[in-house]
């Protein structure tokens, strides 16, 4: 609804306003769903439905939204004053943002695995839009890059669901709707014939797993995040990932029950490792800030993955955790590349120094990132990655362990080095550009203080969402 009232808008205060008070009224919706998932167990009406897990992700779609849009006042000022952006251009820019935001709301609300994959590929669309809203030669070529491996991608998702759809209906003994119904089908796992459920979900992840990122079909996924506007950037690493996860997760549960939970699990596990091993060389030799933060998602996407494949109580609460974490901690420190990248006109790390003495609270948000993203406590990260190894040594998969610990201690070292040489090397003043709105910094605060606090506790009524997330999950 606010997408279409923003195309018959023209003046920037008014979209900037109903930018924010959309993405506040997402976020209060989204805490009395939560509360009343607390309550009831369940919400459905139709082919909708909000239980656990359907909460922690609109949680996160919600506060990163609002977030964003705190971030994107202040933002487009500067944006505006540079030429970046046109005014003419304005109302689209809003609108397709809060398309892409609705279309995210719809995957995660989504009983009907059908509605799931259409809602799925409508913020392809939407989001492509906005990766090449910029309009110059590398912005187009990220969207087109985008767009046709991700399509080609959520095809085979798409072929997943049938045969899912298929073993379904043979289960219940003829077609119907509840065949394509996610509670239903879960509910009937038992009954599904394991050989086509398998096939199944081994396509389900290639195609989901294209969006979410998930190596060695990630290779969109750099350019994207680093054409797109740093707004949409941190929407993109943020949530859109994480839906293209929500989808793996829903299938995973039906594959769980039908095959056990080592078939499902082993797949993830293996596309989990070769996330965070691909990532780490491009890590390491990275010179673009905004790419370096692209790689990183493929890490983490693939540590979220490690947690669900290693299973148990701990893996997958772990798993959980870490979506919200990466979130929070990602859209940040996106947040900070776009005020960092506008400040010095660069997005080449060795052209961004001293950041601490020329902007020292972007530098301090700055470096609380990185540390976050390195998984340094106490901060939340290094929380989820904790549950997340202790559940692989409890699994048996020590080899698997090792190897990713291996990963991790190379990737915070590279990480540092690119933070700590922006943050303290020696400024250049005369390539730096002041900003005067403070509106960025409240965003970027917001986030800070959540991933904070993450990491020293976890609220009483989202930890007893994780619990009954990871019993959803579990079966």
């Amino acid at each position: 609804m606010t997408a279409v009232v923003m195309l018959l808008v023209r003046a920037p205060k008014l979209l900037a306003a109903l930018d924010v008070l959309g993405s506040l009224a997402v976020a209060i919706l989204s805490c009395l769903i939560a509360k009343e998932v607390l309550r009831t167990g369940v919400l459905s009406a139709g082919v909708l439905r909000a239980d656990a897990l359907t909460a922690i992700f609109l949680l996160l779609i919600s506060l990163l939204a609002l977030s964003t849009s705190i971030y994107t006042v202040g933002w487009m000022k500067e944006e505006l004053a540079e030429g970046a952006m046109h005014e003419a251009h304005l109302r689209y820019y809003y609108a397709l943002v809060h398309g892409f935001i609705g279309t995210m709301l719809c995957t995660v609300l989504a009983d009907n695995l059908g509605v799931l994959w259409i809602a799925m590929e409508g913020t392809t669309i939407m989001s492509a839009l906005l990766v090449g809203f910029h309009g110059n030669r590398l912005a187009l070529e990220a969207a087109w890059k985008y767009i046709i491996v991700t399509t080609i991608g959520i095809s085979f998702g798409l072929f997943g669901t049938v045969l899912i759809y298929a073993a379904a209906t043979h289960a219940q003994g003829g077609a119907s709707i509840d065949a394509m119904s996610w509670s239903a089908v879960a509910g009937m796992a038992d009954r599904l014939d394991p050989g086509i459920v398998r096939m199944g979900f081994i396509f389900v992840v290639v195609g989901y797993g294209t969006k979410a990122g998930l190596a060695p079909t990630h290779m969109w996924l750099p350019d994207a995040h680093s054409q797109a506007p740093s707004p949409v950037s941190a929407l993109l690493s943020g949530v859109l990932i994480k839906c293209a996860l929500f989808g793996i997760i829903r299938f995973h549960t039906i594959a769980r029950g039908a095959c056990g939970p080592e078939v499902s699990g082993d797949l993830l596990l293996i596309f989990g490792l070769l996330s965070v091993v691909f990532a780490t060389p491009f890590i390491l030799a990275q010179n673009d800030l905004k790419r370096l933060l692209g790689y990183h998602s493929v890490e983490h996407v693939g540590i979220v993955a490690l947690g669900l494949g290693f299973g148990g109580t701990i893996g997958t609460y772990g798993a959980l955790l870490h979506v919200i974490n990466h979130g929070v901690t990602k859209a940040l420190v996106f947040f900070v590349a776009g005020d960092v990248i506008g400040r010095y006109q660069s997005r080449t790390m060795e052209s961004i120094r001293g950041l601490l003495r020329l902007a020292p609270t972007v530098g301090v948000l700055l470096l609380l990132g990185a540390f976050s993203l390195a998984g340094v406590p106490p901060f939340s990260i290094f929380v989820s990655e904790l549950l997340v190894v202790q559940a692989g040594i409890a699994s048996g998969h020590g080899i698997v362990v090792g190897v990713f610990l291996l990963m991790v201690v190379i990737i915070f070292a590279g990480l540092i080095h690119h933070a700590g040489g922006m943050a303290f090397g020696v400024p250049e003043p005369r390539e730096y550009h002041s900003r005067t709105s403070k509106a960025p910094v409240v965003g970027m605060l917001l986030l800070a203080l959540v991933m904070v606090m993450l990491g020293l506790f976890i609220p009483p009524d989202l930890h007893r969402l994780l619990e009954r997330a990871t019993e959803i999950i579990l079966g």
